[in-house]
């Protein structure tokens, strides 16, 4: 099914009077869930009322090979009525799960679904070592030991790091040449580029080191004899590396950051992650490349630098989750006649809270695992991460502190990670927060708190929930976190084309019903088929996990 093609804003038009009457009103749960409705509706239609040829001369009913489908005395297909629709049920646990306020969602037609992701990355060239790009990450066995001798040398020289470059001056790393990590670098331009490299600074995203390749133009040879002329003949001075080895070979046998290189991977450098300013202003400049425009000399003899698309997709196929109910004709008969309670469509009530439920804990639990990757590669202080807060600091500072101040105090570190996922991200900052009913009530009791104005028609027992906004940032509390589980998860919910998680419907709801022989009472099955999954680069940039360590109780 998945070559199904709707048109959106048809299905929007059709579907949004119904949403609406459930008391969906955002318009971002719209505009997925009438796109879902449709598809189910064709779905639905299509295993049901297979075969159906129109309307017919209706009569008298027959059995029919088909649920709900009539036949006419002569056996030609009838009406084609529908015995059962799944959709109001697919409907009500779609409208009913909080979590998926969380999350983007892309409904999928078929049970798999291919999303494809576009990079930009300086250079078109391979990654499998023989390809020759100008601007590249090393990653190495020896890794920590190279970024070691790079940091000491960068202090030596006065050389500021930034976030993906330096400034100050240049850098540049002879890979041939064992020196102290201290004097690994030297910021002097050198008069030969044979086996040197530019160190460009670390990579924003892992750490890595980059470096620029020094390129001769127009090299087309390692021989200056016919064809070839002296003009383009390969000259070693004017190239980091020889014409008859790998880029590879060459630095496994060399030293990075005076530290023997290992076995070395190299990887070309995206441009959205780590932006370098010298690519296109031709790597002119004195306290940095690119610190200024390129003058004509340097743009006549040059050639523009090239950014070439890496395309890459992720084939996500749905999981189930189901559920069933059983019945007695005693309870039935009971229940009805001292309640009034039609117990068969509680219990669908009852199945559609279950697998709404189990639908928000998973997306929670996946936005937390994101959050603690990301929160691993985090800067640090004293051991821990920087959006950490423990309230230790009140009892050993010079006093004077209030709960208030401290209530404060984790509002900055909520803000400071948001930042940190709009700088890091590179799509925006932090739009929720999802924390305990202890830390909610803080954050509930300081200035600026805006409690939550949202009243749904729909509400399930045990569900995740929204308390109110600080600032931009909605609260929500999960009422399956223990109150000593001092942590807060904060991220951002992107487009379904953004890195982050999304969730995959395919059919929200599948119902099967039976009368027991057992006990001659009905029975329902209800499951769901559905993916929760992370997609796009660095997905995990999109969330932070702060810990919260409250032993004085001083936040509450």
């Amino acid at each position: 099914m998945s070559h199904i093609r709707i048109d959106s804003q048809k299905a929007l038009k059709k579907w949004s009077p119904v949403l609406e009457n459930m008391g969906i009103t955002d318009s971002d749960r719209l505009n997925w869930m009438s796109e879902y409705a449709e598809f189910h509706s064709i779905n639905e239609n299509a295993y049901v009322n297979a075969g159906i040829q129109g309307m017919g001369a209706v009569t008298a009913p027959s059995i029919a090979t088909f649920t709900g489908q009539t036949y006419t005395g002569n056996g030609t297909p009838g009406s084609g009525d529908v015995a059962q629709n799944l959709l109001p049920v697919a409907m009500k646990i779609a409208a009913q799960t909080i979590g998926l306020d969380l999350v983007s969602v892309k409904p999928t037609p078929g049970p798999r679904i291919e999303l494809l992701f576009i990079d930009f990355r300086y250079d078109d060239v391979n990654e499998d070592g023989e390809g020759r790009p100008q601007v590249f990450k090393v990653d190495s066995t020896n890794i920590n030991n190279i970024k070691f001798g790079l940091t000491m040398s960068l202090g030596t020289l006065g050389i500021r790091e930034t976030t993906g470059g330096l400034s100050g001056a240049r850098a540049f790393d002879d890979f041939t040449n064992v020196t102290a990590a201290a004097s690994a670098l030297t910021s002097t331009v050198p008069s030969s580029y044979k086996n040197k490299l530019e160190f460009l600074g670390f990579s924003r995203i892992d750490g890595l080191p980059m470096y620029r390749a020094f390129r001769q133009a127009n090299a087309v040879g390692s021989s200056q004899q016919s064809p070839y002329t002296s003009l383009n003949a390969f000259v070693d001075s004017l190239n980091t590396f020889n014409p008859t080895q790998s880029i590879k070979t060459q630095l496994e046998a060399g030293y990075l950051g005076g530290t023997a290189a290992g076995t070395v991977t190299v990887e070309l450098v995206s441009a959205l992650e780590d932006h370098i300013p010298g690519f296109s202003a031709n790597w002119t400049g004195a306290s940095a490349s690119g610190d200024y425009p390129m003058n004509r000399d340097a743009d006549d003899n040059s050639y523009a630098g090239v950014i070439g698309p890496k395309v890459s997709t992720k084939s996500v196929a749905v999981g189930t989750i189901e559920v069933s109910s059983a019945l007695r004709r005693t309870e039935i008969e009971d229940i009805k006649a001292n309640t009034g309670m039609d117990i068969t469509q509680k219990m669908e009530s009852i199945l559609v809270n279950e697998l709404s439920q189990t639908i928000s804990k998973q997306i929670v639990f996946k936005i937390f695992e994101m959050g603690t990757l990301n929160r691993a590669s985090a800067p640090t202080r004293s051991g821990a991460s920087i959006f950490d807060l423990n309230t230790s600091y009140v009892s050993s500072g010079p006093g004077g502190e209030t709960t208030h101040a401290v209530q404060r105090k984790l509002i900055t570190k909520m803000v400071h990670a948001s930042n940190f996922i709009a700088t890091e991200g590179r799509v925006g900052p932090a739009q929720y927060a999802v924390t305990n009913g202890g830390l909610a009530a803080s954050l509930m009791d300081i200035a600026g708190y805006t409690i939550n104005p949202l009243k749904s028609k729909i509400s399930g027992s045990g569900q995740l929930y929204p308390v109110g906004q600080i600032g931009d940032i909605t609260v929500y509390v999960d009422p399956y976190m223990k109150y000593n589980d001092n942590r807060i998860v904060i991220g951002r919910k992107n487009n379904p084309d953004q890195p982050g998680i999304i969730f995959v419907p395919y059919l929200m709801a599948q119902s099967i019903s039976i009368i027991s022989e057992a006990t001659f009472a009905p029975r329902m099955l209800l499951r769901s088929r559905y993916a929760v999954t992370e997609v796009g680069w660095y997905p995990h940039k999109q969330y932070m996990t702060i810990n919260v360590t409250d032993a004085s109780g001083f936040l509450n």
